[in-house]
């Protein structure tokens, strides 16, 4: 038995990764400059920091999935994924260039949070167009 990989409609996932990098990004900037200067160690922004980021992964995957009845978690997953892949790659190439250590765990372990907060989008927006289809 071989399980089908689901169609994913690339507009929608463009799109939805698109949301999830204007809305990552500020956060993200925000805490690449104050981390710079020590100014985040022991501070309350870093829980809020995350938090926007985290939602930005959740609503970029929703955007991806509200019109998409076929394999909505998937076109969630796969925004958020791609819209973590793009920034963190400009920052993998940025640490490369300037001999700066890539911490290659920690971007595994947020690749696999953008997912899934991005899978639970695509599960919000799932259950709220069925609700409104009623």
């Amino acid at each position: 038995m071989s399980a089908m990989l689901p169609r994913l409609e690339a507009r929608s996932v463009a799109v939805g990764a698109a949301v999830t990098i204007g809305l990552a990004v500020p956060p993200a900037l925000i805490g690449a400059l104050l981390s710079d200067d020590g100014s985040l160690e022991g501070s309350s922004w870093v829980p809020v920091l995350f938090a926007w980021i985290v939602a930005a992964f959740v609503v970029g995957g929703f955007v991806a999935a509200r019109a998409q009845p076929h394999a909505p978690s998937a076109h969630g997953a796969a925004a958020a994924l791609i819209g973590y892949a793009l920034v963190q790659g400009i920052g993998v190439l940025r640490h490369l260039l300037t001999d700066e250590p890539v911490a290659w765990l920690s971007i595994a372990f947020s690749a696999l949070l953008a997912s899934s907060t991005g899978l639970l989008g695509g599960l919000l927006a799932n259950r709220f167009r069925l609700r409104h289809s009623r």
